[in-house]
């Protein structure tokens, strides 16, 4: 809700909007005071319902605060977050290679027998063996660049 008062001391008006925010365990009220030109960018950024724009700004603001805190957490242990950061993109090569394989595998049964046939243990044999490969030459590559370029 946003009401005007009738005016402040120096004649301007202001607004004020009671916010509030159902939830299941309860409900939490807070009330906000905002001048007119606020008001109205917040009206032209699309915020016609002034309590999701409000959340949706303070989520945004926790968002920012968390990113700089996870960047200064970086800075300040590079060698640990390296070391996490590495241990990530291990985690998702191997997610990666294993849907790789169960594709490869599905895609040989299909072509041997028709649409519907299962892959049996030649088909993921044959797949694991295509993933690796390719994994070994995308390691060779790495160690190339990372040596230099050579």
């Amino acid at each position: 809700m946003i009401s005007r008062p009738h005016g402040n001391r120096a004649g301007q008006s202001s607004r004020t909007g009671a916010v509030g925010w159902l939830s299941l365990s309860g409900m939490a009220t807070a009330t906000i005071s905002m001048d007119d030109a606020l008001l109205a960018r917040i009206q032209d950024a699309g915020g016609k319902n002034l309590s999701e724009w409000i959340a949706a700004a303070c989520r945004s603001k926790l968002l920012i605060d968390a990113a700089r805190a996870a960047r200064e957490w970086e800075r300040t242990h590079a060698d640990e977050a390296a070391a996490a950061r590495t241990q990530d993109a291990v985690r998702v090569l191997e997610s990666e290679a294993e849907r790789e394989i169960v594709e490869h595998a599905e895609q040989a049964a299909h072509t041997r027998g028709g649409v519907g046939t299962e892959p049996g243990i030649v088909d993921y044999l044959a797949a694991y063996g295509h993933v690796r490969a390719q994994l070994e030459q995308a390691e060779q590559r790495l160690r190339e660049q990372l040596g230099g370029g050579h």
